[in-house]
This record gives structure tokens, sequence and C-alpha cells, in this order.
């Protein structure tokens, strides 16, 4: 079976396009556990004040299951209690929006999806741009690289993220290979007043390529590319210089 999560909630789009494109490419059983509304932005998030509420969504061919948390408390829950037998893969998505470059250090559907990476399963993160309307053609795309996926036992504590364009797929460029790099959303605050005239300040971005950033993610997927990169949920550095100031005498 495939478990099915995103960030977008329990009715979005994506997550309903790829849950019928799955079924269709893989012959596999998928169960969808989403947030009950929308959890954007939540990374790898959990519920720690409260329990979490379950219910049921049986429409139009679909079966999901609402949890009223993070996106990670779906995965975590997911697997700990309401997926019948061990997923074969975790598939994320699809997310309305690009996840690449600094975004993914926010993202709830990358959050969803290295959350199955820590508990060891393999996991693919799918996000599309922007403004490309239906989600059919995307839906696809992700569900053949899911096919591909299936029961490959060396990306098992690994995340494919997939991004891909909005343009129609006909104008789709070669899928290619990049690593995540530092552009996407240069993020500020602008002023607002909320309903009780309070100045309050909400985020606001602009997507801009960085200097030396040409051949990341976010470039790829700029020039219309279908973008994979490979993550994992390991934040070790490099400790040469951690050894040489322990080393070195104090002053």
């Amino acid at each position: 079976m495939i478990l099915l999560v995103n960030d977008d909630g329990i009715d979005a789009p994506g997550l309903r396009a790829l849950y019928h494109a799955l079924r269709a490419a893989t012959n596999e059983a998928v169960l969808a556990v989403a947030p009950h509304v929308e959890r954007s932005g939540q990374s790898q998030a959990i519920t720690l004040d409260r329990g979490l509420a379950v219910t049921a969504r049986h429409d139009r061919g679909f079966f999901g299951l609402a949890v009223d948390g993070t996106p990670a408390d779906c995965t975590k829950l997911a697997l700990t209690v309401l997926c019948p037998e061990a997923p074969r893969l975790v598939v994320s998505g699809i997310n309305d929006g690009p996840n690449t470059g600094r975004s993914i250090l926010y993202s709830g559907t990358l959050g969803a999806a290295l959350e199955a990476a820590v508990e060891g399963h393999a996991a693919l993160a799918v996000s599309r741009e922007k403004g490309g309307g239906g989600f059919a053609e995307a839906a696809e795309f992700a569900a053949g690289w899911a096919r591909r996926l299936l029961g490959r036992k060396e990306y098992r504590g690994q995340v494919v993220n997939l991004n891909l364009p909005s343009r129609p797929k006909a104008q789709w460029k070669d899928a290619v290979i990049a690593a995540h790099g530092r552009s996407g959303f240069d993020e500020t605050y602008r002023a607002t007043r909320d309903a009780k005239d309070r100045i309050t300040w909400r985020i606001h971005g602009e997507w801009r390529i960085k200097e030396g950033d040409g051949r990341s993610d976010a470039a790829q997927l700029t020039a219309g590319h279908p973008v994979l990169s490979l993550l994992r949920p390991d934040l070790n550095a490099p400790d040469k210089g951690l050894r040489r100031l322990l080393a070195a005498k104090e002053r």
C-alpha cells in the first residue's frame, strides 16, 4: 500500500488528483491521511498539548482520514496507528507551490515526507509551481515516479523531492537532478491592520534566483524543468573546525 499525506488539507485538489493517479499507475491501495484544514509552513512540527481527532472522509471515489493536526502528525499517526500494514512508499503532495531551496526548511509537504524518512521509509514529496490550473498532468507524472520507487530499498530513510513546472506538460523541458540551493522566496514583512485596528505584520515573499545559484533546484524549475532532489533527515556537518577548537589550548 501507499500512504498519501500533504499539508494543503484533505480537500486539496492536488491531493485528490494524486490519490487517483497513484491508484491507476501502481495498482496499490492508497490511504490518504491529511490535515483537516490547510497547515502549510509547519515543517516537522508535531502536536504535544492535546489529542488528535481523526474523521473519515468518503466521497466520489475517494477515501481518506482527516486529522486535526500538522502534516508530520498525519505521517506519525498513520505509520503507528492508522495504516493496516507498513506502506511500501509514503507520498506527500501535490503541494500548490514550489518547495525548492530554503523553502524545504519550512514546508509542511517536506516535513511530512521527512518524518516518514526518519522512521525508515522511502518517501516522495511532490510540489508544483503556482498558477498551473488543474493537477492532472502533474499527478500523472508524479505517479510514474512513485511506481519507479516502489520496493526500492535503497531509498529507505530518504526523500525524493520532485518539483514540477506550472506550464502545460507539452512545454516542460527534460527532467533533471539538482541539489537544493539558497534561492526561492526572499521574505519580508508588510504592515497590515487587523479587525481590531491593530498593526500586524504579514510575511510576503518575492521569488528570486540568488547569484551563483544558477544550477540549483529553484533555477532549474524556473527554466521549465521537472526537478528531482534527494534529501536525507541528517543535520550533521563536517566537524573538522570543531575538532581543531577542541584540540586548541584555551587562551
